[in-house]
């Protein structure tokens, strides 16, 4: 009998140690109905990025969720973009992922909702700009650090990632090389400075 209750005992703590850390993710369903998004959006929770998420999930400029959805920004006009924040006709903030990206890996496609997610105030300056670039190459780096093996996708939004991060690195973890890039970008060239 003593074997038996040792055996109870032992099985609840291996039962207990194995699903103590599970967390129960949080409800996407306001913000997209893609299992792609809704993924990448478990992950940047993973990686306990907070205010990424709470933007996302409505602490923003409209204080309503953010949807989100893969669209081709070619045939909207934006062309040379990975990912746009607009707001739809009723107000509501919508962040468009170029549909070239549905299969890049999920973690990739959580960066470029990091990035849109500083976008949320609609400011349209070059800081705003510099801090969304950042936040995208920080939140590369929190899931590259997690697993190097991300870096070693073919996927053309990661070998920007890549290089981004790299220029980050090289310059101690500041944005200096990357405000470059973007202060010198005909495409921001109408940002309020």
């Amino acid at each position: 009998m003593r074997l038996m209750n040792k055996l109870v005992v032992l099985f609840s703590a291996l039962f207990l140690m194995a699903f103590a850390n599970v967390a129960i993710a949080a409800d996407y369903t306001a913000n997209t109905k893609q299992p792609v998004l809704t993924e990448a959006l478990n992950r940047l929770e993973a990686m306990n990025n907070r205010k990424v998420l709470n933007v996302i999930q409505g602490q923003n400029s409209t204080n309503q969720p953010i949807k989100i959805m893969f669209r081709d920004l070619v045939a909207l006009g934006y062309g040379t973009c990975e990912a746009v924040t607009a707001k739809s006709a009723d107000g509501r903030l919508v962040i468009l992922i170029s549909s070239n990206y549905k299969t890049a890996p999920v973690e990739a496609i959580a960066c470029l909702i990091a990035h849109e997610s500083v976008h949320h105030e609609n400011s349209k300056t070059y800081d705003e700009e510099v801090r969304a670039w950042t936040t995208e190459v920080q939140t590369w780096v929190a899931f590259t650090n997690a697993n190097p093996s991300l870096k070693a996708s073919d996927s053309k939004l990661v070998k920007r990632l890549n290089y981004l991060s790299k220029l980050y690195k090289n310059d101690g973890n500041q944005s200096t090389t990357i405000a470059s890039l973007i202060a010198n970008n005909p495409a921001y060239s109408t940002l309020a400075r």
